[in-house]
């Protein structure tokens, strides 16, 4: 009997731990986004009329910093996009389990910014995508897929 109880907590104990080793959601999806210390993606949007609109390069950090980046044409380099007045997209949140902010907007008369959310469809560690959401109603999707750095 006491061997029967002894296998019971070691069997406890041992369910004990593997749960609380298991990864949660949240910290997939920021691992998703960020790796270890960051990732850049293309980011490429396709709006409500079904335009596809090619984006820019995002960079995501683990502390919720975010790099705005766009492909120069002539140079085929990546220019950092100054922060503008309108658009702050300096850091980025996980809302829940299937929600992210990763752009916000000013309000002009309040002076304060907006998340903009997007609901997460899918994620793996090459390709993301979101779609937006305003009000419950489904607009515009986004799709990252991971940036590849050039060889020197």
């Amino acid at each position: 009997m006491k061997i029967l109880n002894n296998l019971k907590i070691s069997l406890l104990f041992l369910v004990f731990i593997v749960f609380s080793c298991k990864e949660s959601k949240q910290d997939k999806i920021q691992s998703a986004f960020a790796g270890d210390n960051s990732k850049k993606w293309y980011c490429y949007s396709i709006d409500e009329d079904h335009s596809f609109y090619p984006y820019r390069v995002k960079e995501f950090f683990k502390d919720g910093r975010q790099i705005q980046y766009i492909n120069n044409y002539t140079t085929k380099n990546l220019d950092t996009i100054p922060r503008s007045d309108i658009y702050n997209p300096e850091k980025w949140f996980i809302i829940n389990d299937s929600v992210v902010s990763i752009d916000s907007e000013r309000n002009p008369v309040s002076g304060s910014y907006h998340k903009n959310t997007s609901k997460i469809l899918y994620y793996s560690k090459d390709t993301i995508i979101l779609q937006g959401t305003k009000r419950s109603n489904y607009e515009g999707v986004l799709t990252l897929t991971r940036y590849k750095e050039k060889e020197q």
